[in-house]
């Protein structure tokens, strides 16, 4: 009960009373799939108890990101047969209360998650990234000892591997595919670097979850042309939720300036792209010149 008063503490009443009566429909609800493979024999008691577990995790440890976030990553997980090889990557895990509810999840798919982050909050800004003025150095500094424990004490520590140092360090040694990957990294270059680094091990259907949904420049790179064509040759995948996260029952109407103004208003949904998946746009009907003619 203390978690769920800490709850309440932390948002707008409305916000708070909503997410306690509407927690076991949005646990069956989110977990509600025809594609979970059979060989995780995931029950319908397994979904509801892990559905708590993400719960009471998100008031037991400081986090950023919802519960339902959690939820929707866990159920990919789920649908991904397990003869498909491949790890799931955390980029930026604070106080470690993302990464717990992962490790549950991946401890129920017999996968290993790999933790990436400095321990010693967020780098000195890039003067090009214009998320940058929004943080200092140090920002959402978790020690590693403090996300060690809140693993050990409130998740799976076994299937984790801690990897210590800068994104830009650290994530260009990965040497194994990646099925899915959350990304919670604020800076534009961190995420730059990570998607980068990331997106080449990743399975053919495998997933990039990012936090920073509503930011719609930061969704931005998702859909840009010069950058997936000059580091991967290919079109832009696209993000699902972009500018709003996903529809997972949250109030967002935006934009983000004026949501002090709407008190019911809680952003907090994350957004993906599948590697499969296209965001490019290729119907031209008409060439410039005979747009230009047409004017005249």
């Amino acid at each position: 009960m203390r978690h769920i008063l800490a709850l309440v503490r932390q948002r707008h009443w409305l916000v708070s009373v909503y997410y306690v009566l509407t927690m076991p429909f949005s646990i069956m609800a989110i977990l509600d799939s025809r594609h979970i493979h059979p060989a995780y024999k995931i029950t319908r008691w397994k979904k509801l108890r892990l559905g708590m577990q993400f719960f009471l995790n998100g008031t037991r440890i400081q986090t950023g990101t919802t519960y339902k976030t959690h939820l929707v990553m866990a159920l990919k997980l789920f649908e991904t047969p397990p003869e498909i090889a491949g790890d799931v990557i955390e980029c930026g895990t604070w106080k470690g209360g993302s990464a717990a509810n992962l490790s549950l999840a991946c401890r129920m798919v017999g996968r290993k998650l790999k933790i990436f982050d400095s321990f010693e909050g967020l780098p000195p800004g890039d003067p090009l990234d214009r998320e940058a003025k929004w943080y200092k150095r140090g920002d959402y500094a978790g020690s590693f000892e403090e996300v060690r424990a809140n693993i050990t004490k409130y998740g799976a520590p076994e299937c984790c591997e801690f990897v210590r140092g800068w994104f830009n360090e650290t994530l260009p040694q990965l040497d194994a595919p990646v099925v899915l990957a959350f990304i919670d990294v604020d800076l534009e270059a961190s995420l730059d670097s990570c998607v980068r680094h990331i997106y080449a091990h990743l399975t053919p259907r495998g997933y990039i979850f990012i936090d920073e949904a509503i930011i719609t420049d930061y969704c931005a790179l998702f859909y840009s042309e010069r950058w997936w064509r000059e580091n991967f040759n290919r079109t832009p995948p696209g993000l699902i939720g972009a500018g709003v996260g996903l529809a997972l029952g949250e109030f967002y109407i935006g934009p983000r300036a004026e949501i002090d103004d709407h008190p019911m208003q809680h952003s907090n949904a994350g957004a993906y792209m599948r590697k499969d998946m296209s965001g490019y746009w290729s119907y031209y009907p008409l060439a410039p010149s005979d747009v230009t003619a047409r004017a005249k």
